[in-house]
């Protein structure tokens, strides 16, 4: 059987390649579909893999811009060019874009094929500003989306918050929902291994620095733990809010340690082998319930200073993962910090146990297997 695997954003594309390797592991032919546009570089690829077709992506400078939205539309028209005429038996197809929804619908009734939407992001609920989600074409842009998720056979999304915004469950037009996390995969033999030190706090930050992070309560809460134990933090990522960011952290007298960006996991294990929290931390417009940096925080074994709702903050209440911070609740905070910074081996031994059993490619092949194969033995 052929299964094929959309995806726009490079973003995306290890979920995407982790879920067409686990679908050839079945015995599926697998091809992978994608732009050949790098959204976060603003900058067209030039590195071709074997098993992919790359679609001639318009390309764009502004991140909220119209020619974004209308280079997200050309995508999904594109990808309808490509696929219509194709012998498919699986369509799997990764949101954002939502203009890929009503493609996905109309691919899947020219090819009839099974449908598979992976909702991974939420556009435009993530919008940090409230009131321009009430505009008619910030309502158009999601409508794009909803009125056309019946035409799938099976929905996942990579968290259970987003299973509640969206309201699947409850929907009657749906056939079959799912949850599935991301999935991050590190080599046996290289395991972090803890370097303690009895001086001060490592912490660290990974991914962007935008303006969707809680730059105030980061600081304020390290600051809180500093007056009582030195802080260093660790920052691993880049983006248009670091300048702001670093200076916030010198003014207020923690030590930092500035890496850029770094795609070699060698190198992040080497910096996270250091650290005892890793910061997961956003401002409370944002709508998202499991940022992949707190699996890679998981997957090196530290503890999650969080103040994400949802699945984040249910595991961290659940299996004591690390410290959920509320709104004013920052003293109460760098004490827990403190608390756990004195028995933080054993804390990190739980966590990358906690890992294993969630965030590995074997529980995304699980996943994959109880609710994607029978929908391939199905007639169509």
């Amino acid at each position: 059987m052929k299964a094929v695997v959309v995806t726009s954003s490079a973003n995306y594309e290890p979920r995407a390649e982790m879920v067409g390797k686990i679908l050839q592991s079945f015995g599926h032919e697998v091809l992978w579909l994608e732009s050949d546009f790098i959204h976060r570089e603003k900058k067209k690829k030039t590195r071709r893999v074997a098993g992919h077709q790359y679609i001639d992506t318009v390309a764009y400078k502004k991140n909220m811009s119209v020619r974004r939205l209308y280079s997200r539309y050309d995508f999904a028209r594109k990808v309808v060019e490509a696929l219509k005429d194709q012998p498919i038996d699986l369509l799997y197809v990764m949101i954002p874009a939502n203009s890929l929804v009503p493609a996905a619908a109309e691919l899947k009734e020219r090819c009839h094929a099974r449908l598979v939407l992976d909702i991974i992001d939420l556009w435009p609920e993530s919008l940090p500003l409230k009131r321009i989600k009430r505009f008619w074409p910030v309502q158009y842009w999601r409508r794009l989306r909803d009125d056309h998720l019946d035409a799938a056979d099976l929905i996942f999304t990579e968290c259970r918050l987003y299973q509640e915004i969206l309201g699947l469950r409850k929907n009657p037009r749906l056939k079959q929902t799912g949850v599935m996390y991301w999935a991050k995969e590190r080599e046996a033999e290289k395991a972090p291994v803890f370097q303690q030190d009895k001086e001060r706090i490592h912490m660290a930050y990974l991914g962007s620095a935008n303006h969707i992070i809680d730059i105030d309560s980061i600081v304020y809460i390290l600051e809180k733990v500093n007056q009582r134990k030195k802080v260093r933090l660790h920052i691993v990522g880049d983006g248009e809010s670091r300048d702001i960011f670093l200076q916030e952290l010198k003014d207020h007298g923690i030590e930092t340690k500035y890496y850029g960006t770094v795609y070699d996991e060698e190198k992040k294990r080497q910096v996270f082998e250091k650290c005892s929290f890793g910061i997961n931390m956003m401002k409370d417009s944002v709508c998202v319930g499991l940022t992949m940096k707190s699996i890679d925080y998981l997957c090196y074994g530290l503890p999650l200073i969080n103040n994400i709702p949802g699945d984040t903050w249910k595991l961290v209440e659940q299996y004591g993962i690390g410290v959920n911070c509320g709104k004013g609740k920052a003293d109460e905070c760098a004490e827990m910090i403190l608390e756990i910074s004195e028995t933080i081996q054993e804390k990190r031994e739980s966590i990358r146990r906690l890992y294993e059993r969630l965030f590995t490619r074997q529980a995304m092949e699980q996943v994959l297997r109880e609710k994607v194969l029978p929908l391939l033995e199905q007639e169509v």
